[in-house]
């Protein structure tokens, strides 16, 4: 796989076994195999484009939408803030597209993330995107994760799904002392209900929202990634509290 930017910045993700056909020209794959990392191809008109290898957020940006897909973000922001690593054991519920599950599969390697999913045609959207990105360490279930979890002492659980409170019980015979719950949720009366939930965790409540800035004219963007979803974080404490 090749990734290739034009002068203007735009980005193409190829595999790079045919002949690339764009406004500017034809880039041949023949010329382009013979390209490393950091080298410039040009058309047959003589416009140029810089070669890279695509990184793991090359492929996520480029992978097939079928539902809301959660954006980088958020993605970066889950995370950090519940502290995965490699080799962390994580399950994601409600795969839709497989972006935060590529996201995170990529952060525990060689540990396999397992994702949750109830429709077989979100299933298949994720599992394309999977194979297209490499990614060899995500177990795709479909199942409902309302009737349980599976898996246990894991470090992190996310969930991207309507009713996530519905999954606080089955979390805490899943996570270890310590372990997270996740919960991305568009609206805040879920967040609230999914929050009302969380006896013998300790939680908070996030948004996060992005301003980007024109260094030509040092200005912000009239445009901006603004709010997405409220992420909230809870740490299980092993045991619930009588309330």
């Amino acid at each position: 796989m090749y990734l290739l930017i034009d002068e203007k910045g735009r980005q193409y993700l190829i595999r790079g076994d045919d002949d690339f056909h764009t406004n500017y020209g034809v880039i041949s794959s023949s010329e382009l195999l013979k390209k490393r990392p950091g080298s410039i191809i040009e058309t047959q008109t003589g416009r140029k484009f810089f070669v890279l290898e695509p990184s793991m957020l090359d492929f996520i940006k480029k992978s097939k939408r079928g539902p809301q897909a959660i954006t980088l973000k958020d993605c970066s922001l889950i995370a950090s803030y519940s502290g995965i690593h490699p080799g962390s054991r994580v399950v994601d519920a409600g795969t839709g597209s497989g972006i935060l599950a590529m996201f995170l599969a990529s952060i525990t390697c060689p540990e396999k993330l397992t994702t949750y999913e109830i429709r077989e045609d979100f299933a298949e959207i994720a599992e394309r995107n999977f194979e297209k990105g490499g990614i060899k360490n995500i177990k795709l279930k479909l199942k409902n994760i309302y009737e349980g979890i599976d898996e246990r002492d894991l470090d992190v659980i996310t969930l991207d799904l309507p009713e996530p409170w519905r999954v606080v019980e089955h979390a805490k015979r899943s996570l270890k002392p310590g372990g997270y719950l996740v919960s991305y949720s568009p609206s805040i009366e879920q967040s609230k209900r999914f929050y009302d939930r969380l006896d013998g965790f300790m939680s908070e409540t996030v948004e996060c929202i992005i301003r980007n800035w024109d260094m030509r004219v040092v200005r912000p963007h009239s445009r901006m990634i603004a709010h997405t979803a409220f992420i909230t974080f809870a740490r299980w404490l092993g045991s619930s509290v009588p309330r």
